[in-house]
């Protein structure tokens, strides 16, 4: 962020070929990496001068869409704050349970099943 002065909804996936759905230990280790990631971007961002918002995307059924986002006021038009898919959810599903502080986050889940997504945000 330091070279840049906009972000609009940049992010990082993790696992781009989808490898981590195949074994469920794999599966943990990405999802450690992703929240670490998600955890120091918000560290780092502590200094960045202007707006800004920090989410992660988390598909349990295809971890290929898994990624930490960045986002700010931009120049694209592009709605900022960046307002979350689907409904407030106050318990985790087991992939999640014990790994998000539910006191610092706000998660949302939009669509069910297999399809489910969440989006993970810093508390308001």
């Amino acid at each position: 962020m330091a070279r840049k002065r906009w972000c609009d909804l940049s992010h990082q996936h993790f696992d781009w070929e989808g490898f981590d759905d195949h074994s469920w230990l794999d599966r943990r280790r990405h999802l450690a990496v992703l929240l670490k990631a998600f955890r120091r971007a918000q560290i780092e961002l502590n200094s960045f001068p202007g707006e800004y918002q920090v989410f992660a995307l988390i598909t349990p059924g295809d971890s290929a869409g898994d990624a930490v986002y960045v986002h700010t006021p931009n120049p694209n038009g592009t709605p900022f704050p960046m307002a979350p898919n689907g409904e407030r959810i106050f318990q985790l599903p087991s992939l999640l349970a014990g790994r998000i502080d539910m006191t610092r986050y706000q998660v949302f889940r939009s669509g069910h099943g297999s399809s489910a997504t969440f989006t993970i945000l810093l508390q308001a």
